[in-house]
């Protein structure tokens, strides 16, 4: 019988590994519930991994890792000094606003601008992490930026359209339009993975149909 490579060990053992795994996820800004929707696993089995409570794999840690939206060659670089980059984590979550309003990490809010954000990130083609490192931010920004978990600036977003090398007016176009196409096909593609062949001939055939409109 083949071993669970996450089954629950009765002796605590926090590696280095796992301390880079948890940094690894808190600066995509997902919380544990977050992770493991993505991960396809219960929160627990996070809980217990992170705490060095359950057995891994190398293979198993580097699909969680790719399954949360890093790949494992940017991961590697959380593993050089784990300890530091969660310390940069928690310094960037702690910064207040002038005004003295609640920490901005503590609550969520996604708004359209961010979401436009996210969509010129993914057509590059490059992670949060690439894109933080990309425009001279610390390694938790993006993930922060697009989990909706601090404050998403004017200037901050000049800065990231010129790193990223997009014009204001392709901003605008995303966050003006009723709907943000990259997103609904995103959804499509999503679903179109759970149709069956006759199904998926079917949905062919009406999107072939309307595109001769």
């Amino acid at each position: 019988m083949q071993e669970d490579p996450l089954k629950r060990s009765s002796i605590k053992n926090i590696t280095k590994t796992l301390v880079a795994f948890k940094a690894a996820r808190l600066s995509l800004g997902l919380n544990r519930r977050q992770a493991a929707e993505r991960c396809s696993c219960s929160i627990r089995a996070l809980e217990q991994l992170e705490n060095g409570r359950c057995n891994y794999t190398e293979d198993r840690l580097k699909r969680l890792i790719e399954n949360m939206g890093m790949t494992w060659p940017e991961f590697l670089r959380f593993k050089d000094s784990p300890e530091k980059a969660l310390a940069q984590i928690d310094a960037y979550n702690q910064e207040r606003t002038l005004s003295r309003k609640p920490r901005r990490n503590l609550y969520k809010l996604v708004t359209k601008e961010v979401r436009a954000i996210r969509v010129l990130r993914k057509r590059r083609n490059i992670s949060q992490y690439k894109a933080s490192e990309i425009c001279g931010f610390k390694e938790c920004a993006f993930g922060l930026i697009e989990a909706g978990r601090t404050d998403l600036t004017e200037n901050k977003i000049d800065l990231i359209l010129r790193s990223l090398g997009y014009k204001r007016q392709d901003f605008d176009k995303i966050v003006r339009a009723d709907i943000i196409a990259d997103e609904v096909i995103s959804e499509i593609n999503s679903l179109l993975e759970l149709l069956d062949d006759q199904a998926l001939h079917t949905i062919l055939t009406m999107i072939k149909t309307l595109t001769k409109r």
